[in-house]
């Protein structure tokens, strides 16, 4: 009996040094990373990958903890978070980042990108580094810039054209420029934060909202707003943010791996959405809700009031610049 004993202790004792040997160092720094959108959505896909590659690239060092579905908060409580340093990284909408970083306004004027290819090459290019520099300056740096997808109008009601919508209420982003481009058009803008508006639609609150088709999906706002009018009137901009603060305080080495990961992660969630805008589109036609691709000429020639208005402080050179680059 005695033997057994010892032997069982020895085994004990070799399976312990086992399960220690094969534990790798605890992380030296823990990222928290939120986002509003559900565990489908290609902001997860990216901030799952981002969280990988930044646990390789620095062997261990840094851990990213990824928390979606608003349970940071919304959009603009993370923002605030950054800068406070409740949380380290966020993925906000440029609509509602553009409270905080006012260079970003330009993102959230109607009709401004021809697609997809476009939209990628403006990012991408110098004026996209110039917004890097201008956020940095501001509490925030732009690890990747991803996109949401193209926003469109879904409703409780049928819609079939712009004049269909007159005076309906409709959930916006939070964002002056949104908010002033349906008013102009003829509807009742209400700003709600984006976890409350199933509940809104449902009830009654508003008629109608505006957004991805993506989000409109995984959301389950079709099921309580079954019609669909694909005007893709904005191309929603999203960035992967870090607190410049935080950024700052950590060893070259650590911020090298956070920024190559940053990069990698762009393609990963802009293809992810891609895929997903069309997947999304089969998805609803099986499910038999109502889609509409109406003319756009009568919402582009409604826009132009807004355009006008907010296009000089912000810049009618730059806006030119964007509309014309090939």
């Amino acid at each position: 009996m005695k033997v057994k004993i010892f032997d069982m202790v020895i085994v004990l004792g070799a399976f312990f040094i086992f399960l220690v040997s094969g534990v790798s160092e605890a992380a030296e720094k823990i990222i928290k990373l939120g986002h509003v959108l559900d565990t489908k959505h290609p902001y997860h896909i990216a901030s799952e990958f981002f969280a990988k590659r930044v646990m390789e690239l620095t062997k261990g060092k840094v851990e990213v903890q990824v928390y979606p579905s608003s349970q940071l908060g919304n959009d603009r409580e993370q923002l605030e978070g950054l800068l406070i340093g409740t949380q380290e990284i966020c993925v906000p909408n440029t609509a509602v980042a553009a409270r905080f970083i006012k260079e970003l306004e330009i993102f959230n004027l109607p009709f401004l990108f021809r697609d997809f290819p476009h939209l990628y090459k403006v990012l991408d290019s110098k004026f996209g580094e110039d917004l890097n520099v201008t956020a940095q300056k501001k509490g925030y740096r732009i690890l990747g810039w991803w996109v949401g997808g193209s926003r469109s109008v879904y409703a409780r009601k049928p819609i079939s054209d712009l004049a269909s919508m007159k005076g309906m209420k409709i959930r916006t982003l939070e964002n002056p420029i949104v908010i002033e481009t349906w008013k102009t058009l003829g509807l009742i803008p209400t700003p709600i934060p984006f976890n409350e508006v199933y509940p809104a639609l449902q009830q009654g609150v508003v008629d109608a909202g505006e957004g991805s088709v993506v989000s409109y999906e995984s959301m389950k706002f079709d099921e309580v707003a079954p019609y669909f009018l694909d005007i893709k009137y904005l191309s929603t901009v999203i960035m992967l943010l870090i607190s410049e603060n935080f950024f700052k305080g950590l060893p070259g080495d650590l911020q090298a791996a956070i920024i190559q990961a940053g990069k990698e992660s762009v393609p990963v969630e802009r293809n992810a959405n891609e895929e997903a805008e069309n997947r999304v589109m089969e998805i609803l036609k099986k499910k038999k809700r109502t889609i509409v691709k109406p003319e756009i000429e009568p919402f582009m020639a409604g826009v132009q009031a807004v355009l006008e208005k907010y296009g000089k402080p912000i810049g009618l050179e730059k806006i030119k610049w964007i509309q014309e680059y090939k």
